[in-house]
């Protein structure tokens, strides 16, 4: 998204001024902030440098991540102001309680939040104060792309006062959002950009436009394991196809057999037992070369084949109806597959129904995995043993020895974390790097200041029933250290 750009979807956002901040969602580098009184919602497009109004509704994970954690801070605040830096591609949106900068500038997109005299970053970038309050030409605004929208209606490579007439002109504009499928993949516009070709849908708004790109990027993933299990369904239901026409081929002899069983009834005289081929007059008087099965009688053999010729004859029309099905499913796996390359936001609609048609993607077959084992490294002469999972809790408490040393992040689901130190008094300086580590692999990872509680072992106890991982505290310290210092 360029400077002017920017400065549009700016404009159609100033509609959440006021507005509380309810919710913040992080879904892979896009930040979701959603608001009430007004209820509307906001994205801020790390990986794609974009921002504007949103109405998508991604799913969300069930554990953020640190720097979402930190935006959460800002919740039941009101939005005071949105501001840019001009016509760059910085934006900043005020907070009572901090700060939340965008920067979209090339090569250099990243999300800031600032407060207190800090800076946090989710790229880990330097903080460079910006000036939000220098007024800056609209030309400035106008980057590589919209300099060859301008050069594809002039004819030409447009001077000074070609851009700074252009420019003006598209602040004057109504603005409008235009959708358009390029070969370097899908692109908004406030504008038309016959460079781009027609466009594919219009909308009141630029928002609309920028949520459709959005939704195609944060669905392509999803759309692309979609449509290999379509492929795989349509192959499935091609060789389903190719193998009923043999089956109905089959089944449409039934007659034949009937036939055959007739001819051999009416010369059982001529036939003699154990023979398994011989030649007898047909019905018209012509010879017919007959096989039979030598392991039964001319009659029971006959009998067989009036069976065999039953059910192929009331196989028929099950054959007809099980083909008209899979035509059926293989003319909506075509249509499926077509939407799903051309808009690859309507993914999560089709889950369904792919579900329905065995079309969803198959896991990728694992090898039995080997038995998961405790995280553990060496601190000071002492070995600190970090939990994976709850199972694995329970495990490291019945191994500790009494006087093995039990650290968890209070108050959060979390790592166990044990020191062995049979006994041995563990040290200041390991005691914190064993409260850090519970800090980072528990819910609190990425926070400031985490309360940890520690014991010995032999204080710990876990009740009757209790679920994996659950265990209640005879004796317990606390201590405060930080969520961010990793392993």
């Amino acid at each position: 998204m360029e400077g002017l750009e920017l400065s549009v979807a700016r404009r159609e956002a100033e509609r959440a001024l006021g507005a509380k901040l309810a919710k913040v969602y992080q879904v892979g580098d896009v930040f979701f902030l959603r608001f009430f009184a007004p209820s509307l919602s906001l994205a801020l497009d790390v990986g794609g440098k974009a921002f504007h109004l949103t109405v998508l509704r991604p799913p969300t994970p069930q554990q953020p991540p640190p720097f979402c954690r930190k935006l959460r801070r800002l919740r039941g605040q009101p939005l005071l102001a949105i501001d840019q830096a001009g016509y760059d591609r910085l934006l900043r949106l005020r907070f009572p309680g901090g700060e939340v900068v965008l920067d979209c500038r090339p090569r250099q997109g990243d999300l800031f939040l600032l407060g207190e005299g800090e800076a946090a970053s989710l790229r880990g970038g330097e903080w460079r104060p910006p000036d939000f309050s220098q007024p800056q030409s609209p030309v400035e605004g106008l980057g590589p792309s919209l300099r060859r929208a301008v050069a594809a209606q002039l004819g030409h490579e447009p001077n000074r006062e070609e851009l700074e007439d252009f420019a003006q002109r598209l602040l004057e504009t109504p603005v409008r959002g235009y959708f358009y499928q390029t070969e370097s993949g899908p692109r908004a516009s406030f504008f038309p950009r016959p460079d781009w070709g027609e466009p594919v849908q219009q909308f009141p708004h630029f928002w609309q436009a920028l949520d459709r790109e959005l939704a195609w990027r944060l669905s392509l993933e999803e759309a692309r394991g979609y449509l290999a299990g379509v492929a795989r369904a349509i192959r499935r239901r091609r060789r389903a196809l190719a193998a009923l026409a043999r089956e109905r081929q089959e089944a449409a002899s039934w007659q034949v057999l009937k036939e055959k069983a007739d001819l051999i009834l009416s010369r059982l005289s001529q036939i003699p037992k154990g023979a398994g081929e011989v030649v007898v007059p047909g019905f018209d008087g012509a010879p017919v070369r007959l096989t039979l099965d030598p392991g039964l009688p001319p009659a029971h053999y006959a009998q067989a084949l009036y069976r065999r010729a039953g059910k192929l004859r009331r196989k028929l029309p099950q054959l007809a109806r099980r083909e008209q099905t899979l035509r059926e499913e293989l003319g909506r796996l075509e249509e499926i597959k077509r939407q799903l390359g051309e808009k690859p936001e309507l993914a999560p609609y089709l889950a369904g129904e792919l579900a329905s048609l065995g079309a969803l993607p198959s896991p990728a077959r694992r090898t039995a995995p080997a038995k998961p084992q405790p995280r553990a490294l060496v601190v000071e002469g002492f070995r600190v043993v970090i939990g994976r999972s709850a199972l694995e809790n329970d495990e490291l408490i019945r191994q500790a020895n009494p006087r093995d040393l039990w650290l968890h992040a209070r108050g959060v689901p979390g790592a166990h974390v044990v020191v062995r130190g049979g006994g041995r008094p563990v040290p200041p300086s390991v005691l914190k790097r064993a409260a850090e580590l519970a800090a980072w692999y528990s819910q609190a990872r990425g926070e400031p200041k985490v309360e940890v509680s520690y014991t010995e072992v032999r204080y710990l106890r876990k009740p009757r029933g209790a679920p994996p991982g659950t265990v209640v505290l005879r004796r317990e310290q606390v201590l405060v250290v930080s969520g961010e210092a990793g392993p």
